[in-house]
Parts: structure tokens; sequence; C-alpha cells
């Protein structure tokens, strides 16, 4: 019977760690980016984003409940991500426009 020499350098073991380490955040990144490009775009005529009167475009509304400058991109619930869709904690899985509008706005900080 052959028996195998499972013997590892420590300096080979260490190579090994760094490159594992490294590996981790750039491919943590490539899932996180993949995620959230496959995200949909809310639909404005879902049963959600009636009941909350959303819109893509804020200056196109006539709600009552509407205060003049405000937006998804400067709500409590959106998270900027530097481009003009994003998400928010109202619709999970999906994509607001940074420039969209709805009655769960919060102002943000």
């Amino acid at each position: 019977m052959k028996t195998l020499n499972n013997t590892v350098s420590r300096r080979r073991f260490l190579q090994l760690g760094a490159y594992g380490l490294v590996a981790v955040p750039v491919v943590g990144t490539l899932g996180w980016a993949t995620a959230a490009q496959a995200a949909d775009k809310v639909d404005e005529s879902s049963e959600t984003a009636q009941a909350l009167a959303y819109t893509h475009d804020a200056t196109t509304t006539d709600h009552p409940a509407f205060v003049e400058g405000s937006n998804c991109a400067n709500c409590l619930l959106y998270t900027d991500t530097g481009g003009d869709w994003g998400p928010c904690a109202v619709f999970p899985g999906q994509l607001v426009a940074a420039e969209g509008w709805c009655t769960a706005w919060v102002a943000g900080s």
C-alpha cells in the first residue's frame, strides 16, 4: 500500500492562507454586484406600488402627501448606489428610481 506525504510547509500554508484572504472579498463583491444587477425595477402597476402611490418620477405625482423636493434619492429607506436606480426597504428585491416617490417617503439625514 502506498502512503502519501501530507506534510505542508509553513511557508506554503501561509501563502495559501493569504490567497484565501484576498479571494474572499473579491468573490463577495462579484456576487453582490450580480445580485444587484439581477433585481427587477418596481412595476408602477403592481399592487404594492399602487397602494403606496409609487411613481418613477416624483414630479408627476399629485398625491396630497407629496412634499415638494422629496424623492427616493433623499428618502431614509433608499440605499444610494450612485446610479439612477437603487434598492428600497419598502420594495425588497426590487429597484426604485432615484427620482421616484411613494407615500412611505421618510426624510433622510
